[in-house]
């Protein structure tokens, strides 16, 4: 019998949410598709920090309401860059670098579809950096 790494690791983060070790939280709104859909429910590992391309479950900055964003860099101040899967959403690009105490956890796991990649979607369209965290980074 063959069992796919996607099924290994769909159990071992069922049984760590079965034991506490996760917690669930319900997705709104379209920033993080197509990787994420609206009201699609996520596991979320706060235990452990996110690294360049995971995603990440952060407060937001202006109104602190939780947000699942993708990591794609940590700063050297431990800050991190933060962007929406779709092009449209609102980011780093507009509210600048998180601080380390806004990220609370890496996602690890898509409840509705369980063997779903958390990878960037293939050809991401990304609007130019020209504003928003770049503008920060030069600080």
């Amino acid at each position: 019998m063959i069992v796919s790494a996607a099924l290994l690791r769909s159990v071992r983060e069922l049984s760590s949410w079965a034991a506490g070790r996760r917690r669930r939280f319900r997705v709104t709104g379209p920033s993080m598709m197509p990787t994420l859909a609206d009201g699609e429910f996520v596991l979320v590992d706060t235990s452990d920090r996110p690294q360049a391309g995971d995603l990440a479950l952060a407060t937001h900055p202006d109104n602190d309401v939780m947000v699942v964003k993708r990591v794609t860099e940590q700063l050297a101040d431990g800050r991190f860059v933060v962007m929406s899967d779709n092009p449209e959403g609102s980011d780093s690009r507009t509210w600048g670098p998180l601080g380390a105490e806004r990220v609370r956890g890496r996602v690890t796991l898509i409840l509705d579809r369980p063997l779903a990649p958390l990878s960037a979607p293939e050809e991401p369209a990304r609007r130019p950096a020209t504003g928003g965290w770049a503008r920060w980074l030069r600080r």
